[in-house]
């Protein structure tokens, strides 16, 4: 399985993650990414077949109902709870990387047009 931070999520996720044998990337890694639209951002998700790994659940909720409305697969979504997941506590990002190094070493999901809530290890 491959992901795409959306940038609200610290390249270096993606980093350690990489380091791990997956293949994570960072929207905020590349220039051509970081000021895109959600449902463009959504579609080059798709169309690399990577599913995005985001926080913004009422846009990408939206848009991955527009996209089961019209019969548009796309590769998956990850939802991250901000205050699971809190960018401004000493837990992160080490929590976030070892959420989705366990959710990729097994992931709970198959094939196109998934939703997944992430949930921090036990």
């Amino acid at each position: 399985m491959r992901l795409l931070l959306d940038e609200m999520h610290s390249p270096t996720v993606a980093r350690a993650l990489q380091e791990s044998g997956h293949d994570v990337h960072a929207v905020s890694n590349d220039p051509l990414l970081r000021a895109m639209a959600d449902a463009k951002l959504l579609q080059f998700a798709a169309e690399t077949n990577r599913g995005i790994v985001t926080e913004n659940v009422p846009d990408f909720a939206l848009l991955a109902s527009q996209w089961a409305a019209n019969a548009t697969p796309h590769a998956g979504i990850v939802y991250t709870n901000p205050n699971r997941f809190n960018r401004n506590t000493a837990a992160y990002p080490a929590n976030l990387i070892a959420a989705l190094d366990l959710f990729l070493q097994h992931p709970p999901v198959k094939g196109h047009t998934w939703v997944w809530w992430l949930q921090a290890p036990a």
